[in-house]
């Protein structure tokens, strides 16, 4: 993905520093100062996305040259950097001239097995860094302290809050969520949501809970009619339905929100760099405890439930049989 340090800001024309923290427009690609882009509220090219408009970088390569200090492109016009500042030397025969020779002397000595292992098998919150070199706010916490709080996960999930954010979005495919339900969030220890979806899923369940009262001719269903079971069923079914898309679709920004609450409490308890890592990764990550301590709830619940059969449990067995 191209960087845009040098290039000037399309909400207040001013260049994009190493310092600064930029977004950039989905539809086009153009770049802005984040504060700029939240004052306009979209795009300046908004009216033109329609027609497939696609931001150019402004420079041509014969104006440019690399920096030996950083590696960026910068104007050979100015005696200094645009992206980090260093004095330029002048400019000699040996010197690239342009971003293409620069990259593929860096690809003659790039070592791809310690790349590897450093930002796949072994990813760390020093990996995770946005497109443009520097640590991205997500709810206005630091890359760092979401890797600590999420764990071995949290490049993807990174990957996606970042674009969930820059598109102002709530919606990210959760197939671990689809699959599990409930027990993702106990996974995640997102409480929460967690409690949330399994008392959603028992109230779902509640047809068929009381069709087996009826069948064990229980007191609670006296007057309970076929009919309107059968309605509540239909009724049920199509919210299980609409309850499993909302928890798809929303779950990672759930977690997100979950997480976030965390994070920023134990922000404000331990200032101390050290101690917050320490208890973001004591209070985050996964939690095996949590699932097992949520099927064992279920079972306690589905004890409890046989309480309110009626008398006639061999019809029940009957049934089943």
């Amino acid at each position: 993905m191209p960087k845009y340090y040098g290039c000037p800001c399309e909400g207040c024309a001013k260049p994009l520093t190493l310092k600064d923290d930029i977004v950039v427009c989905p539809d086009c690609g153009a770049p802005y100062h984040r504060d700029c882009y939240e004052k306009l509220g979209r795009c300046i090219h908004t009216p033109a996305h329609g027609a497939g408009y696609e931001w150019k970088f402004p420079y041509q390569d014969a104006a440019l040259r690399t920096c030996p200090s950083c590696g960026e492109r910068t104007l050979r016009s100015e005696p200094n950097c645009r992206c980090c500042g260093a004095a330029l030397p002048p400019e000699s025969a040996a010197e690239p001239n342009d971003r293409r020779a620069a990259q593929n002397e860096q690809n003659e000595t790039f070592d791809y097995d310690s790349f590897y292992r450093q930002n796949v098998a072994e990813p760390t919150h020093q990996n995770v860094r946005t497109a443009f070199g520097q640590e991205e706010l997500i709810d206005g916490i630091p890359s760092s302290d979401w890797s600590d709080y999420i764990g071995k996960a949290a490049p993807a999930y990174l990957n996606d809050y970042s674009r969930m954010q820059l598109q102002h979005t709530k919606i990210s495919m959760s197939f671990s969520a689809l699959l599990f339900g409930p027990f993702y969030f106990f996974y995640r220890k997102a409480w929460k949501p967690a409690f949330a979806f399994l008392a959603a899923e028992l109230v779902l369940a509640l047809p068929t809970l009381l069709d087996m009262m009826r069948v064990t001719n229980s007191p609670l269903t006296a007057g309970l009619s076929t009919t309107t079971l059968v309605i509540l069923s239909r009724v049920m079914s199509i919210l299980s339905f609409v309850l499993v898309m909302v928890r798809t679709l929303f779950a990672k920004w759930l977690y997100r929100k979950s997480a976030a609450s965390h994070i920023k409490r134990i922000r404000s308890e331990f200032p101390d760099e050290v101690q917050r890592r320490a208890v973001l990764n004591a209070q985050g990550g996964v939690s095996w405890a949590a699932v097992v301590g949520a099927f064992v709830l279920l079972m306690v619940l589905g004890a409890c439930f046989t309480l309110l059969m009626g008398p006639n449990l061999s019809a029940l067995t009957g049934l089943v049989g």
